[in-house]
């Protein structure tokens, strides 16, 4: 079986998995994806650009790609909202 990594949004003291706030739960999953694929572009930008890989080279492009997804939370949220 598969736990979600946002598993505190599910309340998982019951035999039934039970989702406490669909929209948080799909914004997790939203956020999720784009840490993933943020980090296989981190790492393919990388190898590309002949650049090191070292926890700094790797922790700036970390921090900007966090920066553009937080600098759209608002707007991510009122799509997900609106559907």
């Amino acid at each position: 079986s598969q736990i979600p990594k946002y598993f505190n949004l599910i309340n998982s003291t019951k035999e039934q998995w039970e989702i406490k706030n669909m929209h948080e739960c799909i914004f997790g999953m939203v956020f999720e994806k784009y840490i993933h694929d943020s980090g296989q572009y981190i790492t393919n930008k990388r190898i590309d650009e002949g650049q090191p890989s070292t926890v700094e080279n790797t922790m700036e492009l970390f921090d900007a790609g966090i920066e553009i997804f937080n600098d759209h939370v608002s707007d991510i949220k009122r799509q997900i909202y609106e559907n």
